[in-house]
Parts: C-alpha cells; structure tokens; sequence
C-alpha cells in the first residue's frame, strides 16, 4: 500500500487539536499561518503530525510549504475547516489504485452549510478532466501522486487565494498548470469528508470585489479570450450575482487592468475615484 499523508493550510494554530475535529487518522503536514517561526511534531495512534510554522501570509505560500516537506506517495489537499470520513486514507488510495494512469484525483466532499449558494461541484462518475473542462474545484478535495508533481515543478501561485492581491483562484491555476504539464486528472464520485462553507477567509458574496478577482484570473490565465470568458462567467452568474450585468462586466474589466498593475480591488478603487 502506497504512504499517504494530509497537507493542510491553517491559521493561528498553538497546538495539534485539529488532528481530532477534522477526523485525521493518517500522516498530516500542517502549514501554520502564524506570527512566530517554529517546527513541531506530534505523534498519535501510530501516525506522525508535523507543524510548520511561519509568519508568510496567503494560502498559496502556505500549500507551498506543505508541498516541501511532503514525503508520502499520495498527498491529500486540505483546509483545516474539513472534517474527514472515517475511511478516507482508503477511498483516496483505492482510487489511485483503479486509476493507475493518474496523476491527480478529485474526490466529493459536503457542505455541511454554505453562504450566498456558494456550494462544491458535485462529482457524479469518474470521468477524465480535460483541457477544455472547468475546474470548480478547490484544493480541499484534490489528492496527487507526490512524484508527479515534483517532477512538473507544481506549485501555488502566490498572486491568487486567501490572503493575497485577489481573492481567489488559486487552485483552479494550479490544475490549469498540470494540464498544461501533460498531467492526467481524474474526476471519482466518492466523498472524504464535508466542510463548513458559512465563514471563509476570503468570500464575501457575489459582490464587486468577487468579479474584479475574477477579471484579474482572466486575464492571467485566459488572456487570448478574456473578454469572452468574461461574458460568458457574467451571464453565467445571472441568479447568483448582487450587481447588475453591466456593473458585473464593468467590474471584471477593472480587475483585468488592475492586474497588470499589480493592483488590489481596494488599491483600484482609491486610484480609480480619488
């Protein structure tokens, strides 16, 4: 049986008493958000907990420090809000095992509530995740080959997430760059666990803010046909959104020129109406 190991991002952590309220039973790598520097292991019921601690802020850093000191053959994404079913370690290592050409899983997970119908992508079938597919799945539910990505060179931007210059995306860039990388990703209709969608770090409903973010991810990694997928994630939003349809466009624009700048959404408003 393949190892396998947790990498979680959390914030202001002083102890392990995460390993008990999200349900962890294997190997964890907790990447600490914190304002100290420190380096702690604790082991439990035959599995080792190692706690890294830093004052880098931003999820993206964080996922990359979880990423260095990962050691086991199948590493599992996670936010420290989720909370495991007893038998994940051997629905994600099953799944591997009947999928042996790839590289990345993505698993069902649960929300146990969820604000402003913000809700995860249910996954029906195992299916392959192409190039042309979206992918409206976050880090919490993807699970990978630790080899295959060090030998892509993968890692989390540090531009996108909670915590950075836009508020999300982060995940979405880093599948895009594993397809670009030739990694095959999988799609598996079985739920590790559920989360809590009713207080995030970085959501704050399907405001202004929300759409800047996504113009700024546009132009990023769409820029070839920007303004369409613009369109097309305005329109798309119709029932979801708090804006109008033309303060939806006129707001993903903004973020498409403040990116080149290197601007937030509140560093673009003060330039833009000062």
């Amino acid at each position: 049986m393949a190892s396998f190991e947790v990498l979680c991002a959390t914030m202001r952590q002083t102890d392990f008493s995460k390993i008990k309220s999200m349900n962890i039973r294997t190997d964890v790598v907790f990447a600490n958000q914190a304002d100290r520097l420190a380096y702690e292991e604790y082991e439990f019921d035959g599995n080792l907990a190692r706690m890294i601690t830093t004052n880098l802020r931003g999820v993206g850093k964080n996922r990359n420090i979880s990423l260095m000191f990962a050691k086991a053959e199948i590493c599992l994404l996670a936010d420290d809000d989720m909370v495991y079913v007893d038998d994940y370690e051997q629905i994600v290592l099953k799944a591997f095992e009947e999928l042996p050409t790839a590289d990345i899983i993505i698993f069902n997970i649960v929300p146990v509530s969820h604000i402003n119908k913000r809700k995860p992508a249910e996954i029906t079938s195992v299916k392959r995740i192409r190039k042309w597919n979206r992918n409206p799945f976050g880090g919490p539910r993807i699970a990978f080959r630790t080899n295959s990505i060090k030998k892509a060179n993968l890692w989390f931007t540090i531009l996108f997430g909670g915590g950075c210059t836009y508020p999300s995306g982060e995940d979405s860039m880093w599948l895009s760059d594993a397809r670009r990388s030739n990694l095959k990703i999988y799609a598996y209709p079985e739920c590790i666990g559920s989360t809590d969608y009713s207080d995030s770090s970085w959501f704050e409903g399907y405001g202004q803010k929300y759409f800047f973010g996504k113009g700024a991810y546009y132009k990023v990694y769409h820029s070839r046909f920007m303004l369409l997928w613009a369109l097309y994630f305005a329109l798309r939003t119709t029932k979801k959104a708090e804006i109008g349809l033309l303060k939806r466009i006129a707001c993903l624009i903004d973020g498409m020129k403040a990116v080149e700048l290197n601007m937030s959404y509140e560093e673009w408003r003060a330039a833009k109406y000062e």
